[in-house]
């Protein structure tokens, strides 16, 4: 305390001034505080230009988001869909499927870059086919046709050639899942996204046709998308 005071006292003539070590001249506190404003305007600009791309980005996504496509069977005829009771179960097939695939989306086409269409009884694949692959256009629709016959052996529940008994000979009405698996990608102008997973599954009540008779009437068949997810 007493070397401060000494130091007041000094006279401005003196060599030896007391500088105040919280003393700042005008011109650089003028400079620190337009720093800080320039820096502040930066950091303010930056959140609006990101807040605007936000927005951005958020109302394409809203405009422009693709949705799922729509699957139908819009025919399906059984022409001989017979089992034997062996050890597995052996069963003789023909079956014929029409399925259409629309493209619901206005401004964005569909690539398939794999088609595959499975055919169940009770939860046991008994056959499959390969469909072309295609580039649809937005709000388009296509139509695909499925032929499978033959003969196979296949794996039932424990009591699934009771079950199909009891259908053939109640009903004569058979409960098959036509499975339509998949890989998609949507495309907007020149955008292409990654590839997208599709499951699709129609479950169809089919008789079998008498030859020489005709076909029994079929209602057109809305699918349901089980799976669609972006692949790794």
């Amino acid at each position: 305390m007493y070397h401060l005071q000494r130091a007041l006292k000094v006279p401005r003539s003196h060599p030896y001034k007391y500088i105040d070590p919280y003393y700042y001249p005008e011109e650089e506190r003028n400079r620190s505080n337009c720093c800080a404003k320039l820096f502040g305007h930066a950091v303010k600009f930056i959140i609006a230009v990101l807040f605007f791309i936000g927005v951005i980005i958020l109302f394409l996504w809203l405009f422009f988001r693709p949705y799922p496509v729509n699957v139908y069977v819009e025919a399906a005829q059984l022409n001989r869909f017979q089992m034997f009771t062996s050890v597995p179960p052996y069963i003789n097939y023909n079956l014929t499927a029409v399925v259409s695939m629309q493209n619901p989306n206005k401004f964005i086409g569909v690539h398939y870059d794999w088609l595959e269409l499975d055919s169940f009884y009770q939860d046991a694949r008994f056959d499959w086919t390969a469909l072309p692959t295609f580039y649809q256009e937005p709000t388009n629709s296509t139509v695909l046709k499925a032929d499978v016959g033959g003969g196979t052996y296949f794996w039932l529940r424990s009591n699934g050639v009771e079950d199909f008994s009891r259908e053939e000979n109640t009903t004569g009405i058979y409960s098959v899942n036509l499975w339509l698996y998949g890989d998609v990608r949507y495309q907007f102008k020149w955008v292409k996204t990654r590839k997208r997973q599709l499951s699709v599954k129609c479950p169809v009540k089919l008789s079998v046709t008498v030859p020489g008779m005709p076909a029994a009437f079929f209602n057109r068949t809305s699918c349901n998308v089980v799976r669609y997810w972006m692949k790794a």
